[in-house]
């Protein structure tokens, strides 16, 4: 059994600060983690100079997968880490920390993570934002966005949906809130590294449980 640790790429690129302190963090609590790490600007900026050259929207969901796997690689190497680029279906987590990217087109990193969580026996997914958890309205829109502490996989389809596009950003993607919510996962939104031992041990977290 591991953690899952959903890394999105605007925590990755935003919170470099956060990201060694949530890597050196890992390392110290007992259990084995797989993170899987998002595309972030990166992935953007390549998947917009992809579409200027004309190509197909499987093959820019292609570009973006193969950035995620750039951000992967270089976070093993950076914290001295597993890296793999297994099928999430299948994956194995034989060390403290393991990274990977995605996978199919199609699919996000999110929903890679979910199926990670069902293939590694985790029942918790943390989900690393540079939001503090899930608001009932866009912050990046309003306001007067007032923070969920407790929502279930329903609510969330209902903030979430619409068609996705290569390199679109949202909170949680539907589908992989289908295979939590059909697996009994629960996921943890949250940009506070501490959140996860918090979790792990019971208690009290700063962002938003969905179950």
């Amino acid at each position: 059994m591991a953690a899952v640790i959903s890394l999105g790429g605007s925590f990755l690129f935003d919170k470099k600060k956060d990201t060694s302190l949530l890597f050196n963090e890992l390392k110290k609590i007992n259990e084995k983690f797989l993170v899987i790490t998002g595309g972030g600007p990166i992935a953007r900026d390549y998947i917009n100079f992809a579409r200027d050259f004309s190509l197909s929207e499987k093959e820019l969901h292609t570009v973006g997968i193969k950035c995620t796997h750039i951000n992967a690689w270089v976070m093993s190497k950076a914290f001295k880490a597993d890296y793999t680029d297994t099928d999430p279906r299948k994956i194995k987590v034989n060390k403290k920390i393991t990274l990977t990217g995605g996978y199919l087109p199609g699919w996000t990193t999110d929903t890679c993570a979910a199926y990670a969580a069902v293939s590694t026996h985790s029942k918790v997914i943390f989900n690393m934002s540079k939001e503090v958890g899930v608001y009932d309205k866009d912050p990046r829109k309003f306001d007067d966005v007032k923070l969920l502490k407790e929502i279930s996989f329903d609510k969330l389809y209902t903030l979430t949906k619409g068609k996705r596009v290569p390199g679109m950003n949202f909170i949680f993607d539907p589908l992989a809130a289908k295979i939590c919510k059909n697996n009994n996962i629960e996921v943890v939104v949250t940009n506070a590294v501490k959140d996860i031992q918090r979790y792990l041990e019971g208690k009290e977290i700063n962002g938003t449980i969905i179950r």
